[in-house]
């Protein structure tokens, strides 16, 4: 009987073996493609064995990456005979990202790491260790991949899922009106102590979204005990349309 396969024209092949990995799966992933079958042999989600036409292990894997196409089935269960690796995919995925061409991140602001516990688990040079501090200090990735070294390893830290966007958490409050200052509204310290924390700066100035879906960008102070309303000083209101009792979604600009 013949096997399903779907494509990976509708897949990300490195998110499809990770998937595997990570549920701890055991069996063949096979890739069926033009120029020869591509095996990815996992136990336990360990990476046993990889090969495509006469390449074998991680060249295997980076001629695959380069050209990632074909059908695809996953054999459960079954084991090779001779298998030439006992590796992580991480360190095998990670080793395949050094011989691919450099890109862009999609992003340039601040980021983080989605599992410490795996980062822990790699091993860094010491400048290596040095950048992910300062990832963890929240330094814009802007002022870092100017160094071709640090660019090819944040990137390759995002392609296998480690390293995404910190977003700025977007607050719900209610408008309330205000003569304690001008011409400036005033959050709550919590909240305004966290975007600091998101954006790597305190906020100056809010987008604020109203119930008609128009945005307004205005001046922000911190204040106390102010938990969920957005306080407005009155001329600051008028020139908005903005009503006093209004829910709105607030976020640092």
């Amino acid at each position: 009987m013949t096997k399903s396969t779907a494509s990976l024209e509708t897949f990300d092949f490195l998110e499809l073996l990770y998937l595997l990995s990570e549920q701890g799966r055991s069996g063949a992933l096979y890739v069926f493609r033009p120029d020869g079958r591509f095996e990815a042999w996992l136990e336990g989600g360990r990476v046993r064995h990889l090969q495509l036409a006469e390449d074998v292990g991680v060249a295997a894997l980076v001629r695959l990456m380069r050209d990632p196409i074909g059908r695809f089935h996953f054999d459960e269960g079954v084991t090779h005979p001779d298998p030439r690796l006992n590796a992580s995919l991480d360190e095998v995925t990670l080793e395949a990202l050094e011989a691919l061409p450099v890109q862009d991140l999609p992003f340039d602001g601040p980021a983080r790491l989605t599992s410490p516990d795996r980062v822990r688990r790699m091993r860094w040079s010491m400048k290596e260790l040095d950048v992910l501090k300062m990832i963890d200090a929240q330094k814009p990735v802007r002022d870092l991949v100017d160094d071709p070294d640090v660019k090819r390893m944040l990137l390759k830290l995002f392609r296998i899922g480690l390293l995404v966007p910190r977003r700025s958490r977007t607050a719900r409050l209610v408008v309330t009106v205000t003569r304690q200052v001008r011409d400036v509204v005033l959050v709550d310290e919590l909240i305004f102590r966290r975007w600091k924390e998101d954006i790597v700066r305190h906020p100056q100035f809010v987008a604020v979204r109203g119930e008609s879906g128009k945005v307004f960008s205005l001046p922000v102070r911190v204040g106390s005990n102010i938990t969920t309303q957005l306080m407005i000083p009155p001329e600051l209101l008028m020139r908005t349309s903005l009503r006093a009792g209004e829910s709105v979604l607030v976020k640092p600009v």
